[in-house]
């Protein structure tokens, strides 16, 4: 995709949540709504991913250079594109693997990441931190994607380092999942109750709001 002196500032889509779509039924309509730099939620199985979207890009598929819509996302080692429906087979991913494996940032086709997902853009944290001119996002991702930017070696982690903190750093600069920021407020809740009725076992509570905490997450697999 080509930028104008005058595009270069731009922000698309700003602040937009828009409806959630289906890939078969809904893809024509959602191309004319995606803009360069949105933050794309995928709606999976107990959890939600994200990507950038980057517009057309050149990837190898199958020994043929094609031109091809596609996002960049920080790949999560549980979210297997194969496990969605997608369009192509993973010999498609154009620095799949980022710069050291799974869990690293990428680039691959919109359709093999959509899949059967429910998809919708949301930019809502623009309401919060401003966003960086769509422009500039691509810049930002695509230096990840190359190793040219530190993000690259920082590896997957589901509380610090998720698909969400990614695309928020991204686009607006700061690394926030409010996935885990509503896993942690519900641990807190708990915690506080059972407080109430066992603190005067207290490592009896550690230990179960430990135990709490980790089975939460594991149920986000993220």
């Amino acid at each position: 995709m080509t930028f104008t002196e005058e595009e270069d500032g731009t922000v698309y889509n700003e602040g937009i949540i828009s409806e959630w779509h289906n890939m078969i039924q809904d893809y024509g309509s959602f191309m004319e709504l995606v803009r360069i730099g949105d933050r794309l939620e995928l709606k999976r199985e107990g959890y939600c991913h994200w990507a950038v979207f980057v517009g057309e890009q050149f990837l190898e598929v199958e020994d043929q250079l094609m031109i091809l819509p596609c996002v960049v996302h920080r790949a999560n080692p549980t979210d297997n594109p194969n496990n969605f429906g997608g369009g192509f087979s993973s010999s498609s991913r154009s620095v799949s693997k980022g710069v050291y494996g799974i869990g690293d940032v990428c680039m691959e086709p919109l359709r093999e990441v959509w899949g059967s997902s429910l998809l919708r853009i949301n930019n809502s944290l623009d309401n919060h931190t401003a966003a960086y001119p769509s422009k500039t996002v691509i810049e930002r991702v695509m230096n990840v994607v190359t190793g040219a930017d530190r993000q690259a070696f920082t590896p997957y982690n589901v509380v610090t380092n998720n698909c969400e903190h990614f695309v928020s750093w991204a686009r607006n600069g700061w690394a926030l999942s409010h996935q885990v920021k509503s896993v942690a407020s519900k641990c807190v809740s708990v915690g506080a109750i059972v407080a109430g009725t066992l603190l005067p076992r207290p490592l009896a509570l550690a230990g179960g709001l430990v135990a709490l905490g980790c089975t939460v997450l594991g149920q986000m697999r993220r």
